[in-house]
């Protein structure tokens, strides 16, 4: 009787392939899908700038109001502003606050009402067409205030990031006088001198003639100092925007 071996015959066993490199390369994909979520997230679509500047002034103790950043009602998208930063330079205390103006804008004024529809915090607020970022400035003592450009730090959406927005600054001067009496509108409007009758200066003329060649006039000059020219012109509005 003849006896078999059960045994089954032995295969050459194959040598046993490392896995790291597919781990690596499931890690590279995994890490490379993170890194452009990110970059989507922190960059929405840029805010506008400009290479403009605004100049104005006002009175020690009165808000002056300078349009720094305006969108028309091509801006397609609402974004939600989280706060804003802005470099100012002084020789003496200024307050600052960046408002929302909705529904308009202004270059440099004292009164920003009949502009803006409202006026509101520029933090933790929503921003879309026809709106803009307004700073309302007051010195406590005669200065000048340069002004930078702003720092928008915002939502669009999911995706979040800071730029720069707007105009690239403001200069401000503040004199000492009454609150109130430098006006946008009063310095834009030219003086009218009464009309007078050329008859009536020929005539004087003609009796007046010896007397007025004789002695100086004591009558006040009419003529404007250069001086006060100077202050209105650091008073009137600024560059539009």
């Amino acid at each position: 009787m003849t006896s078999r071996s059960l045994e089954m015959p032995h295969r050459p066993t194959r040598a046993k392939r490392s896995k790291l490199p597919r781990i690596l390369t499931i890690v590279g994909i995994v890490l490379l899908a993170i890194g452009w979520v990110v970059w989507y997230l922190k960059t929405p679509d840029g805010l506008t700038t400009s290479s403009e500047t605004a100049e104005g002034g006002g009175a020690v103790g009165q808000d002056v109001y300078v349009g720094m950043w305006a969108v028309s009602d091509e801006f397609d998208r609402t974004i939600h502003i989280d706060k804003i930063e802005v470099d100012v330079d002084s020789d003496a205390d200024v307050s600052v606050e960046a408002k929302v103006c909705s529904g308009g804008t202004v270059s440099v004024t004292t009164d920003a009402s009949p502009f803006c529809t409202s006026l509101v915090d520029a933090k933790d607020v929503d921003f879309t067409e026809g709106d803009s970022i307004v700073l309302v400035v007051s010195a406590s003592a005669p200065t000048t205030v340069h002004i930078g450009q702003l720092e928008v730090s915002y939502h669009d959406g999911i995706r979040w990031a800071t730029s720069e927005a707007g105009i690239e600054g403001a200069t401000l001067t503040f004199a000492q006088g009454t609150p109130g009496e430098v006006d946008q509108g009063d310095i834009n409007t030219p003086t009218d001198r009464p009309e007078q009758d050329p008859d009536a200066d020929s005539d004087d003329d003609k009796d007046d003639g010896d007397a007025t060649n004789d002695a100086p006039s004591d009558a006040p000059s009419d003529v404007v100092p250069s001086e006060t020219t100077s202050e209105t012109d650091d008073g009137g509005s600024g560059t539009s925007l």
